[in-house]
């Protein structure tokens, strides 16, 4: 028996793809939609629209889906906005907005909240109060009033900025202020390291959760109030209302580790175990740089071994907790271990490791750890590439597998010397294999391509190069066009160059 899809089959589908951000089944899925005649069916039409604003690189297929359809409502206006607010197009956001006909309180949302988390609140503050004003024309006023998100967000808006004198503004105009609301008037004034007004929001609320709690630990912490950090997780422990998760332990460790409480920080450790919480990453660094810093390596070794995943912090705090409780050979050792590990180090863990050396007086590895961070561990090579047809050719530095390295090494010195001559490059020295490099970048490929394609008559190619220079990579490019349509024959067309501080990128058509 074959049983059709409906309607909401395809809903819970495209939810699914985007779920796992998987484009290219949902594109295939939308060829679906239209065979088995949805394609004029809104509420189908409606996820599809929403699943190209939130998956899909570009705005352009959500647009696309957006204009094909026959019939709209709130939902599609909506989803089309909410498209250009994640692709970052907040004035096609604002204007598409201005031109719906029926808005609702997502409308207002979106808008006002995309414009608070991009910082522009003037444009933010002109559209929130225009929404209450537009409420009570529509005889809807309690829209404008209730509507908390749109509030919440001009708050935050605000505390992002620093502006805590704005965000109480609109806080004290709230007609009920939530958890939410006020949890981010704390956030606020903890930045701005006002912590008495902090306090006194704290405990004028009725009800707190847990987020209320790590906001008013972090921010003592923020403001170097490490004792009443502390005093509040009391509170917390004794209120019974929330328990601490994982963000509250972090703060509450961090108090520790300034205040070298000891005591406190095996109790935390104690408390973790009793109730099973899992030592993630973060958790397991905050123990052991607590743990180092009040001398207590045996602890800080114990949870470094139990911990199943290290990342370079954990390192970093375990060898300069070493180095600090003068342990200074044993910190190396853990560094070289971490070497040979190939997990890449950072200029963090050099410091690390050279105070280690620095304290024990250990003077040739202390030399051996400056050439390691001079010369650089496993650095990502450079590499240049080029595609011929359906062939990408790389070169890497110091490589040498290419079959035709040698010819395309010799066609660069020939380059090399010709490109002098005209004045566009001072040899600075030779990397490997007689490759030169040219003023801190190499050439562009596309003169090599003879080498790579046996013949004069290039067809089509694209070549992208690692490089630094603006400047530079516009006077290679112009140069190589003239010396390119001369010695290959190819129309003087290299077009589509994009250049930045970082990359550029050469599309280059050749005549047959």
């Amino acid at each position: 028996m074959r049983v059709s899809p409906n309607n909401f089959t395809f809903t819970f589908l495209f939810k699914s793809c985007q779920s796992c951000d998987d484009f290219d089944t949902g594109r295939e899925l939308h060829t679906h939609v239209v065979k088995f005649g949805f394609g004029a069916n809104v509420f189908v039409q409606n996820t599809v629209l929403d699943f190209y604003s939130k998956c899909s690189e570009n705005v352009g297929s959500a647009f696309k889906v957006f204009e094909e359809m026959d019939e709209r409502d709130v939902v599609s206006w909506n989803s089309m906005v909410c498209a250009y607010i994640n692709h970052g197009e907040m004035r096609l956001s604002i204007e598409l907005f201005k031109s719906m006909e029926e808005r609702n309180a997502v409308s207002w949302n979106l808008v006002i909240s995309g414009l608070a988390k991009r910082g522009e609140m003037e444009s933010a503050r002109l559209l929130f109060d225009e929404m209450i004003t537009w409420n009570a024309v529509m005889k809807n006023a309690r829209l404008g009033l209730d509507n908390e998100v749109a509030w919440n967000a001009m708050i935050s808006g605000y505390t992002r900025n620093g502006d805590v004198e704005n965000a109480r503004l609109i806080f004290n105009q709230m007609p009920v202020k939530s958890v939410v609301s006020t949890t981010a008037m704390i956030s606020g004034y903890a930045k701005v390291g006002d912590v008495v007004e902090m306090n006194n929001l704290f405990n004028s609320m009725p009800v707190k959760n847990v987020i209320t709690w790590n906001a008013m630990i972090a921010g003592f912490v923020q403001n170097h109030k490490f004792d009443q950090a502390l005093e509040v997780f009391h509170r917390m422990l004794m209120c019974g209302e929330c328990k601490p998760d994982e963000t509250t332990l972090l703060s509450v460790l961090s108090a520790c580790t300034h205040l070298g409480a000891h005591e406190q920080g095996k109790w935390i450790q104690s408390y973790i175990q009793k109730r099973d919480i899992e030592i993630s990453t973060p958790l397991g660094n905050a123990l052991i740089d607590m743990f180092a810093k009040c001398g207590d390596l045996e602890s800080a070794m114990s949870i470094f071994n139990q911990m199943s995943k290290k990342c370079i912090i954990t390192c970093t705090s375990m060898v300069a907790g070493l180095a600090f409780n003068g342990q200074c050979k044993e910190a190396l050792a853990l560094f070289d271990e971490m070497c040979m590990e190939r997990i890449q180090p950072d200029d963090v863990i050099f410091i690390a490791a050279l105070s280690a050396c620095t304290h024990g007086g250990l003077v040739e590895e202390g030399k051996r750890v400056f050439t390691m961070k001079k010369e650089g561990i496993e650095k990502v090579p450079g590499s240049s590439s080029i595609q011929v047809e359906n062939k990408v050719h790389e070169f890497l530095v110091r490589d040498t597998k290419h079959e035709n390295r040698m010819e395309i090494f010799e066609t660069l010195d020939s380059l090399y010397d010709q490109l002098k001559t005209i004045g566009i490059m001072e040899k600075r020295d030779y990397v490997h294999l007689g490759m030169p490099k040219f003023a801190g970048w190499k050439e562009i490929f596309c003169l090599i391509s003879k080498q790579l394609l046996h013949t004069a008559e290039a067809k089509k190619f694209v070549t992208k190069k690692t490089a630094y220079g603006k400047h530079q990579s516009r006077m290679l490019i112009k140069s190589l066009e003239d010396k390119f349509t001369e010695d290959v024959g190819t129309s003087r067309s290299m077009t589509d160059v994009c250049l930045s501080s970082s990359t550029f990128s050469t599309r280059c058509s050749a005549k047959e």
